[in-house]
């Protein structure tokens, strides 16, 4: 996948990051679902297609909330960060407190057509990755404990002009 002119950066501020809550809080709001943020003040910017990337924020808040919709009982938490890496990158991590991953999916859930969900087409997270990738970060997942999940991805920061 080819990464498009920049159209507007990411980091910088939190604009970016609010507008995709702000978009999915309807639906967080319908499935009883808490939205917590810790988001830095001030990051650096980064080269990408901000479009592109609040689409991969998207996908991560939309998939928590709906893993969490199916639970019983237990607060459901959707907790959004940002910051900085100890790689010196820009970290977005969406941690949610639904019923968690499998470790021996874990290799899988960015695979093409691979999906955990009754109806899904399995193709959210496998677009992920190519956006991410496209912009020459990284996305992953990792099981929370007790219970949950949390996907995050690094970009790189924007080189120095």
């Amino acid at each position: 996948m080819r990464v498009p002119p920049r159209t507007a950066p990411l980091g910088a501020d939190r604009r970016a990051v609010w507008e995709v809550i702000a978009l999915s809080r309807g639906e967080a709001v319908k499935n009883g679902v808490s939205v917590q943020t810790q988001l830095a003040e001030s990051l650096p910017l980064i080269d990408g297609d901000r479009v592109q990337l609040q689409q991969v924020i998207l996908n991560l808040i939309v998939n928590a909330i709906e893993a969490m919709s199916g639970l019983g009982e237990g607060a459901r938490e959707l907790r959004i960060c940002t910051g900085i890496d100890a790689s010196n990158c820009l970290l977005v991590a969406v941690r949610d407190s639904g019923p968690g991953l499998e470790p021996a999916r874990l290799e899988h859930l960015f695979d093409a057509f691979y999906t955990t969900k009754s109806a899904g087409m399995g193709m959210g997270l496998s677009i992920c990755r190519s956006i991410i990738e496209a912009h020459g970060g990284r996305v992953w997942a990792m099981a929370n404990l007790p219970r949950g999940a949390t996907f995050q991805f690094i970009l790189p920061l924007q080189a120095a002009s």
